[in-house]
């Protein structure tokens, strides 16, 4: 990912910089820095982009379990209506109809809570990731401008 990349940048040109004498301050180039931070403003909406990739692809397998949802039960109801002329294949037939719709739902809460807890992941992830740098942001402007974090 280019934000872990960038950021490793950031820490990389903070660690070489030179320290300043009897201090635990550095003396670094601002230019850089702000170069690095601008692109990491650009990398951050590609990350958001993927995300929301993500949840496409989450919305289509749904939308796609609930159609097959539907073909399923749809097709049940149709071999029911073929077979409702006799009593013991009507029963059969709507046994095999209950047996479809049930295996429909129990698809469809399948694959909706494994979607879910994917997309939860990746959002989980994401959240974590922009956290971190937050911090490390939070904490790099506080060392830049000489305050110390309490």
């Amino acid at each position: 990912m280019k934000i872990y990349e960038l950021l490793d940048e950031l820490k990389e040109e903070l660690e070489n910089s030179p320290k300043t004498v009897f201090s635990s301050r550095r003396s670094v180039d601002i230019d850089i820095f702000f170069d690095i931070i601008d692109d990491l403003k650009k990398a951050i909406p590609e990350e958001i982009r993927e995300a929301e990739q993500v949840i496409k692809e989450k919305d289509q397998i749904i939308d796609g379990a609930k159609e097959e949802a539907a073909s399923i039960v749809s097709s049940a109801e149709d071999e029911l209506q073929t077979r409702v002329s006799e009593s013991e294949v009507t029963q059969e037939a709507e046994a095999k109809a209950k047996e479809l719709l049930q295996s429909a739902e129990t698809n469809v809460r399948e694959i909706t809570i494994g979607a879910k807890e994917y997309a939860d992941d990746i959002l989980s992830e994401l959240e974590v990731y922009f956290s971190d740098y937050l911090k490390l942001i939070r904490k790099n402007r506080l060392e830049l401008s000489g305050k110390k974090k309490s």
